[in-house]
């Protein structure tokens, strides 16, 4: 929690924080494919089989915090971009509309 992968809901309710699971989705062939839903698991066992699986990569078997923490300054960077963009374009629109 205290590096932000994951936020508490509820008492013993976490979920992980939806930058760094689409980051981990994005090294999943098929992921996006898949209806979203909420699942029980056991951290240990889940981590345990994770780490196990060959065919992932070693960034998704085995995460650095920094590199996460990087994934998602990218997101953010990339939001903040669309967000200025979306910005951008509205002000132009209202500055056409004033000016008829």
């Amino acid at each position: 929690m205290g590096h932000g992968i994951v936020f508490k809901v509820r008492r013993g309710v976490y979920q992980f924080n939806p930058p760094y699971s689409y980051r981990v989705a994005e090294f999943i062939p098929g992921t996006e494919l898949v209806e979203a839903e909420y699942v029980q698991v056991d951290q240990d066992k889940t981590i345990a089989k994770i780490r196990r699986d060959e065919s992932l990569p070693d960034l998704v078997r085995f995460p650095s915090l920094d590199h996460m923490r990087e994934a998602i300054e990218e997101l953010r960077k990339k939001r903040a971009e669309d967000r200025a963009a979306r910005r951008l374009a509205r002000a132009q629109r209202q500055e056409e509309g004033s000016a008829q």
